[in-house]
C-alpha cells in the first residue's frame, strides 16, 4: 500500500512541476538574476500548490538555479540547468533539465523534468507571436510523461512603458490518451516585473488557477 501511495504521489508531483505559465527560449542574460513564484489552486477543493525558482545567467545563453515545488502532501527541490539559442525573430529554441529531490525523504532523487522551449514572432512587429513548450517527466517510481503546451500571444503596449500580453493555447499529452485541455491567461509587464494570471482545466468541475510574479535584475 505504501508503494502504491508513492507511485501516485510521484505522478501527481511530476504533473505539478510542468503545470506552469508558458516559457520562452531565451535565458535571463549574463550576470542577471531571474526569480519567479506562483500559487496554484482549484476553487472548491483543498489542492494548493506552489512553485518558486531562482536562476542566474552565465553568459548570454546559459543559466542555472534552483526551484522548489510544494503541494499539500509533498515538497521537492530541484537543480536547474538551462540553455537558450536565439536564432532569429521567427524561431528560437531553449532546453532545460531539472533533477528533483524529495525533501520529505532524505533528499532522495524523485524525478527528472526535461523541457524544450520554442517561440517566435508571427508578425513583423513581433506583437503577435507563438510559443511551444514540450515537457518530459522522467519519474523514479511512476510512469513517464510527455506533455505539449502550444500558445498564441499578443503584446499590447500601455502607457508608462507597461505591457499587457494575453495568451490562449492548448495542453495535451503526446500519448493522446486524454482530451486536450484549454489554457489561457495574461501577464502584465511593469519594468523588470511580470504579474501573471493563468488557468487551465476550465472544462472540469474544479479549474486550476495560477497567480504568479517574476522579476529580472
Amino acid at each position: 500500500m505504501k508503494r502504491v501511495y508513492s507511485i501516485i504521489l510521484f505522478y501527481i508531483c511530476s504533473i505539478t512541476a510542468i503545470a506552469q505559465i508558458p516559457y520562452f527560449a531565451s535565458t535571463v542574460g549574463n550576470n542577471k538574476l531571474y526569480g519567479y513564484t506562483s500559487l496554484k489552486f482549484r476553487p472548491g477543493i483543498n489542492a494548493q500548490e506552489t512553485y518558486t525558482t531562482f536562476q542566474y545567467g552565465i553568459g548570454s545563453s546559459f543559466a542555472t538555479g534552483v526551484d522548489i515545488t510544494t503541494s499539500n502532501a509533498s515538497t521537492f527541490a530541484g537543480i536547474l540547468l538551462r540553455y537558450g539559442l536565439p536564432i532569429n525573430q521567427w524561431f528560437n529554441i531553449g532546453l532545460q533539465a531539472t533533477p528533483s529531490f524529495n525533501m520529505n525523504d532524505n533528499m532522495s532523487f524523485s524525478y527528472l523534468t526535461a523541457a524544450m522551449y520554442l517561440n517566435g514572432a508571427i508578425t513583423n512587429d513581433a506583437k503577435l507571436f507563438w510559443a511551444g513548450n514540450t515537457w518530459w517527466g522522467i519519474n523514479r517510481n511512476s510512469k513517464n510523461t510527455i506533455t505539449q503546451y502550444l500558445y498564441l500571444g499578443y503584446n499590447i503596449s500601455l502607457k508608462n512603458q507597461m505591457n499587457l500580453t494575453p495568451m490562449l493555447g492548448t495542453i495535451y499529452s503526446w500519448e493522446f490518451k486524454n482530451d486536450a485541455d484549454i489554457a489561457f491567461g495574461a501577464y502584465w509587464s511593469i519594468k523588470s516585473y511580470n504579474i501573471y494570471l493563468w488557468g487551465n482545466d476550465f472544462l472540469k468541475s474544479h479549474p486550476r488557477i495560477i497567480i504568479g510574479v517574476d522579476f529580472t535584475f
